[in-house]
């Protein structure tokens, strides 16, 4: 299972890259969007409405007696969020890989699991595979799926997601893909510094948290405002796609369309320039692309929202770092994990994750500031409560 949910997911991550550096090529794609939502609209909605809820299915799969995952999940999410970052659509690949890894789980569940509890423990593993294979952080994707089907993180299932999870990832890397990297954040002052870095931390954090309840509530209502106004979900997608047309005008720029890691050109806005200490992101980059991101995940376009929640993040404490005089680098790289720790509620995931790609000894101050800008989050996240499922 793990080997095919690893090449499912280089296939993936290949197959994001083609997407990406074509649509730099021929900028032009970003106005059939809206024909692209047009066409996943009817796919969603005649062939595809099993397979349409995405997260939400596969979290009543774990939580309750819901329907069977069918393993149509898998390839329906790949195809979909490509053609989204093809033309533009402003999506992550989170969202993708969990479906990924659960569709599949779910196909070797029907052969292999004798009960519903070796099948919910395959499903925990799938989602596992996949999330750690796409962001190459195993270690995380262990921990996301416990803690993405409201399991405890202290568990004998963390052994056998462990092992899906590295074994999946080693296959993804062994078919020569090539994960976005990061710079690890080397930081070492006096413990007077410290204080100094520690007190500004805590306002990082609440402006965090503030960024992440406007994420979260303008996603949600955005998303049901959509499913009121347009229920046929091609007129919804088309429509979302003529939206997302008018903001790239409006923002002058590409650099908030698809997934923000790739560079268009040598000045463009993406993820990892802004945890270099040289950059200084503009104070509206941030915003623009939440914008983005929640009017393209609202109108029915596939993805995920981790990546943008990245983007978002770091964005942000680019800037505050560079308006109170702290370390960019550092100040980046912990916004972007606290924000998709308050925006997931999975802080252990998120903490580990921020690790892998950072570097251990950003540690202390990551676990710090992404507890407190949890606790001044709320308590809504962009996964449904289990009372909603």
């Amino acid at each position: 299972m793990a080997a095919l949910i690893g090449s499912a997911a280089a296939l993936f991550l290949w197959a994001l890259d083609v997407a990406t550096l074509q649509r730099f090529a021929a900028p032009q794609l970003i106005y059939l969007l809206p024909l692209a939502g047009v066409a996943m609209g009817f796919y969603y909605r005649y062939h595809g409405k099993h397979v349409t809820s995405g997260n939400h299915l596969i979290l009543r799969n774990a939580l309750k007696e819901a329907p069977e995952i069918p393993f149509t999940l898998a390839p329906s999410i790949l195809i979909s969020t490509v053609v989204t970052h093809l033309f533009g659509g402003s999506a992550g690949r989170e969202g993708t890989a969990v479906q990924m890894g659960a569709g599949i789980a779910a196909g070797f569940g029907k052969f292999f699991a004798g009960s519903r509890t070796a099948g919910s423990l395959l499903l925990c593993c799938g989602i596992a595979g996949g999330f750690g294979a796409v962001f190459g952080t195993p270690f995380a994707g262990a921990v996301f799926a416990l803690e993405f089907v409201r399991n405890r993180v202290v568990s004998p299932k963390i052994i056998p997601c462990l092992i899906t999870a590295l074994a999946a990832d080693f296959v993804c890397v062994s078919w020569g893909i090539h994960h976005t990297t990061y710079p690890a954040i080397h930081f070492g002052h006096s413990r007077t510094v410290w204080l100094i870095i520690l007190v500004k931390l805590v306002l990082l954090a609440a402006v965090v948290a503030l960024v992440c309840r406007l994420f979260v509530s303008s996603s949600h209502f955005t998303a049901r405002k959509f499913r009121k106004w347009f229920p046929h979900e091609a007129v919804r997608a088309g429509v979302g796609g003529g939206i997302v047309i008018a903001l790239f005008v409006m923002a002058g720029s590409t650099d908030y369309l698809g997934l923000g890691t790739l560079a268009e050109h040598s000045k463009s806005l993406t993820l990892p320039s802004f945890l270099s200490t040289e950059n200084h992101a503009p104070a509206s980059a941030w915003l623009w692309k939440l914008i983005f991101t929640v009017v393209t995940l609202s109108a029915g376009f596939k993805g995920g929202e981790v990546t943008p929640l990245f983007f978002i993040g770091a964005a942000l404490g680019n800037s505050i770092a560079w308006w109170i005089g702290a370390p960019v680098d550092l100040f980046a790289g912990i916004s972007m994990i606290a924000l998709f720790a308050a925006a997931t509620r999975t802080p252990v995931a998120s903490i580990v994750m921020g690790m892998e790609l950072l570097g251990w000894k950003i540690g202390i101050p990551l676990t710090f500031c992404t507890l407190i800008a949890l606790k001044l989050s709320g308590t809504n996240s962009i996964y449904p409560k289990s009372e909603d499922l």
